[in-house]
């Protein structure tokens, strides 16, 4: 049995310091070029921006990083938003439930799916929400604490500065 939890134990250890073995493995993906370069950036920098065009694959990359980031870093918590509330419910939300099918059953039955958060059963400290960003309410952003942050802003082109300032 302690073998058994310590292979376990190592295999999360790996699967959070490398997030490409954790979308190769666990989601059953290959990314792109630019999206292998944006995983390994994330695992080692506290700030990324992504920038392309359209259908490129940007929710996907968002999508793997936030099962990634939730899967391995417990306790954790992700704030999410972006420029309406239609692009996190029925783009991104829906892009992660996606990525969420492709995960081993184990993975699968640890995430509980909420309108505007996922949530890990075994660590109710750890989460994910979505907030909408507007001008008049910066505050939605405020107030997250935990040992493991990720802010992720989709869509940034659209989301006023002081939303970026709050996260901040």
């Amino acid at each position: 049995m302690a073998k058994v939890i310590r292979d376990a134990a190592d295999t999360l250890i790996a699967l959070r310091n490398d997030p490409v073995l954790f979308v190769r493995t666990c989601l059953q993906a290959e990314p792109q070029k630019w999206q292998l370069e944006a995983l390994q950036n994330i695992a080692n920098n506290n700030r990324l921006s992504v920038r392309s065009g359209h259908a490129v694959g940007k929710t996907t990359f968002l999508s793997w990083t936030i099962l990634w980031f939730l899967t391995t870093h417990a306790p954790c918590k992700i704030a999410c938003t972006a420029n309406s509330a239609s692009q996190l419910e029925q783009i991104l939300w829906s892009e992660i439930q996606k990525w969420h099918k492709m995960m081993p059953i184990g993975f699968q039955n640890e995430f509980e799916f909420r309108t505007d958060k996922i949530s890990l059963k075994s660590s109710p400290d750890s989460f994910c929400v979505a907030r909408t960003s507007r001008r008049e309410n910066p505050e939605a952003l405020q107030g997250f604490h935990s040992p493991n942050m990720l802010f992720i802003i989709d869509e940034a082109s659209g989301v006023p500065d002081i939303i970026f300032e709050v996260a901040q």
